[in-house]
């Protein structure tokens, strides 16, 4: 009757074992699909100027990709980033950067739950930004374009519900190295500049995780 006992108490665990593998929702040979994007607003106003400042940005990031082997998923990344600067009848800027690149991400647990996750993705950027400025009593715009190298990183928290849809949520560190033509409205002279743009960022979104052969 002992031998019977253990027997049964064996079979159990690797029927659970087997369960709880097949539950993981990121396995091998699942989609991952979605849409992700952080929003932002701001004022500040200069006391001794009694100057109003104005800041809105705004990020959308579409990816797509496929669990190779359970929970790292390969695929690829697209996202736009705009930013808009207006300081009331001094100065405006405005400026937008598009990024295109392969992506690997990695999720930490096997809970059917959800995961900790890794997301690294490196890629060509477009960038371009307008600045207005009124000098003298003259306004003067100045226009930069150009392209470079990208990554983006996130550090974040995929929540499953139903085995089918992830709500993220992540803590983005974009960085972009740049080469661009910058030129003004007054001037016929262009000028070849390299820079540096990071930044930190929040981000949330929804995906949609589907099998490779859905009922």
């Amino acid at each position: 009757m002992t031998s019977i006992s253990i027997f049964s108490q064996n079979q159990s665990t690797e029927i659970d074992s087997t369960q709880t593998e097949a539950s993981m929702p990121f396995r091998k040979g699942r989609w991952l699909t979605g849409l992700s994007g952080s929003i932002g607003s701001g004022s500040t106003v200069n006391k001794a100027t009694d100057i109003k400042s104005i800041s809105n940005n705004y990020n959308i990031t579409i990816s797509s990709g496929k669990f190779l082997i359970d929970r790292l998923n390969i695929g690829l990344n697209a996202s736009l980033e705009r930013n808009n600067i207006e300081e009331e009848g001094v100065e405006e800027i405005t400026s937008e950067l598009f990024f295109l690149g392969p992506k690997a991400s990695y999720y930490l647990s096997k809970n059917k739950i959800g995961s900790v996750f890794f997301s690294l993705s490196p890629g060509y950027t477009r960038y371009r930004d307008k600045l207005g400025n009124l000098i003298n009593n003259e306004y003067i715009e100045s226009e930069s374009t150009g392209s470079g190298f990208g990554l983006l990183a996130i550090f974040g928290f995929s929540y499953v519900i139903l085995d089918r849809v992830t709500f993220d949520l992540g803590l983005n560190f974009n960085n972009y190295w740049l080469d661009v033509q910058q030129k003004q409205s007054n001037s016929e002279i262009t000028d070849n500049i390299t820079f540096d743009l990071s930044n930190i960022s929040f981000s949330f979104g929804f995906k949609i995780l589907i099998d490779s052969n859905p009922l």
